[in-house]
Protein backbone atom coordinates (compact mmCIF):
# COMPACT_ATOMS: atom_id res chain seq x y z
CA UNK A 1 0.00 0.00 0.00
CA UNK A 2 1.30 3.49 -1.20
CA UNK A 3 2.09 5.96 2.12
CA UNK A 4 0.61 9.57 1.52
CA UNK A 5 3.26 11.73 3.07
CA UNK A 6 1.82 15.01 4.74
CA UNK A 7 5.26 16.40 5.75
CA UNK A 8 6.10 19.19 3.14
CA UNK A 9 9.31 18.93 2.66
CA UNK A 10 9.46 15.10 2.08
CA UNK A 11 11.27 14.26 -1.48
CA UNK A 12 12.03 10.78 -1.67
CA UNK A 13 12.41 7.43 0.01
CA UNK A 14 14.11 4.08 -1.29
CA UNK A 15 15.47 0.71 0.05
CA UNK A 16 14.49 1.92 3.94
CA UNK A 17 16.93 5.51 3.20
CA UNK A 18 14.48 8.78 3.65
CA UNK A 19 15.29 11.90 2.27
CA UNK A 20 13.83 15.69 2.76
CA UNK A 21 15.10 18.99 2.23
CA UNK A 22 17.21 18.28 5.18
CA UNK A 23 18.67 15.29 4.17
CA UNK A 24 17.44 12.30 6.13
CA UNK A 25 18.38 9.05 7.82
CA UNK A 26 18.71 5.53 6.58
CA UNK A 27 17.19 2.65 8.85
CA UNK A 28 19.13 -0.57 9.24
CA UNK A 29 15.88 -2.41 9.57
CA UNK A 30 13.15 -2.16 8.01
CA UNK A 31 10.61 -2.13 11.04
CA UNK A 32 12.54 0.60 12.30
CA UNK A 33 11.98 2.86 8.97
CA UNK A 34 8.07 2.20 9.06
CA UNK A 35 7.38 3.06 12.75
CA UNK A 36 9.53 6.64 12.03
CA UNK A 37 8.09 7.37 8.84
CA UNK A 38 4.37 6.54 10.30
CA UNK A 39 5.07 8.98 12.88
CA UNK A 40 6.52 11.95 11.19
CA UNK A 41 6.49 11.80 7.86
CA UNK A 42 3.18 10.56 7.14
CA UNK A 43 1.17 11.59 9.74
CA UNK A 44 -0.50 15.05 9.24
CA UNK A 45 0.33 16.70 12.47
CA UNK A 46 3.10 14.94 13.73
CA UNK A 47 5.39 16.10 10.95
CA UNK A 48 6.27 19.20 12.68
CA UNK A 49 7.49 17.05 15.65
CA UNK A 50 10.33 15.68 13.25
CA UNK A 51 13.33 17.43 14.42
CA UNK A 52 14.99 17.88 10.53
CA UNK A 53 11.30 19.36 9.86
CA UNK A 54 11.17 21.83 12.91
CA UNK A 55 14.85 23.20 11.55
CA UNK A 56 13.49 23.67 8.25
CA UNK A 57 10.25 25.67 9.37
CA UNK A 58 12.54 27.97 11.42
CA UNK A 59 14.84 28.59 8.60
CA UNK A 60 11.74 29.57 6.61
CA UNK A 61 10.43 31.80 9.06
CA UNK A 62 13.70 33.21 9.87
CA UNK A 63 14.82 33.77 6.17
CA UNK A 64 11.15 35.59 5.81
CA UNK A 65 11.67 37.56 8.45
CA UNK A 66 14.78 39.38 6.92
CA UNK A 67 13.35 39.62 3.95
CA UNK A 68 10.94 41.69 5.13
CA UNK A 69 13.36 43.72 7.41
CA UNK A 70 15.26 44.22 4.57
Amino acid sequence: MAKTWACPFYRWDAKQKLRCEAGGPAFACRDTYRAYTNAYCADAVNWKKCSLAAYLVRQYEEENNDAKRG
